[in-house]
């Protein structure tokens, strides 16, 4: 990866669940269009941020459970204290959960909707004031085509995604105004570690592949972790100037049908 001046030149962007998938591909993509970038994630952030120095660009990492307000305030303040501003959020640390309204745990519920949904909240509590000093900038939350379109035995999990649309919504109204521009992206069935994983724990790992990519109707395969790191950089971009409050959907044809 070579560093140029590019879309992201000279912007301070901070990036929850840098560790892998989609956060890294995006972590790796900002810095490659000349931001800076924080890595977050609660384990092994300091991989993709030693990738991007490696590579010429400016990085640092933080260990951080994004479901403590204490440690997300620290994220953001460190931001700004090593490298003076916060231009650019992108909140893509998130959980998976299965089961029903019955077969889920009060501890489970609670554990998904913190980890993909308060924890957006957090984010933006203590992202927002940095940006209104300076006169604003962009925060991209990571919904899901499961914030749109129900799935069996995903309660808990269609619950937070769906929540965090409304939430970016009206982040985007409050603060607007301020020049705080907020929107979140919808991906369907992603080729992830983190899908791979699951896969290995099913009877047949290709088959469930397989399957799971011709839910993406129209292309009939999964997204790449690359594909939404292209959206969210437009959406960090001043490309996108005036895009606010939207959710916006790539998901290889899941919801056309």
């Amino acid at each position: 990866m070579s560093v140029v001046v590019g879309r992201l030149s000279g912007k301070t962007t901070v990036i929850t669940g840098a560790a892998s998938g989609i956060g890294r591909a995006t972590a790796l993509l900002f810095a490659k269009e000349g931001a800076k970038v924080v890595a977050v994630d609660i384990a092994n952030a300091e991989l993709t941020s030693g990738e991007i120095e490696r590579s010429g660009g400016q990085s640092f990492s933080a260990r951080a459970d994004v479901t403590k307000a204490s440690e997300v305030r620290d994220v953001m303040e460190s931001a700004v204290q090593r490298y003076g501003k916060l231009d650019v959020l992108f909140c893509c640390a998130g959980r998976v959960s299965f089961g029903n309204v019955v077969d889920l745990t009060e501890e489970e519920w609670d554990s998904v909707l913190d980890t993909n949904l308060k924890s957006m909240f957090l984010c933006a509590k203590y992202a927002v004031p940095h940006m209104i000093k300076q006169g604003g900038g962009s925060i991209i939350n990571m919904s899901s085509v499961s914030g749109l379109v129900a799935g069996v035995d995903e309660a808990a999990y269609d619950a937070s995604k769906a929540g965090i649309i409304l939430l970016t919504k009206a982040t985007a109204l409050d603060f607007g105004p301020k020049g705080v521009r907020v929107n979140c992206i919808c991906p369907s069935s992603t080729d992830t570690p983190f899908l791979r994983k699951y896969a290995d724990l099913t009877p047949d790992p290709k088959k469930f592949l397989d399957e799971t990519a011709k839910m993406n109707a129209a292309l009939r395969r999964l997204i790449q972790p690359e594909e939404v790191a292209h959206l969210a950089l437009y959406l960090a971009s001043d490309e996108s100037g005036a895009v606010t409050g939207t959710a916006m959907v790539i998901d290889a044809g899941y919801t056309a049908i």
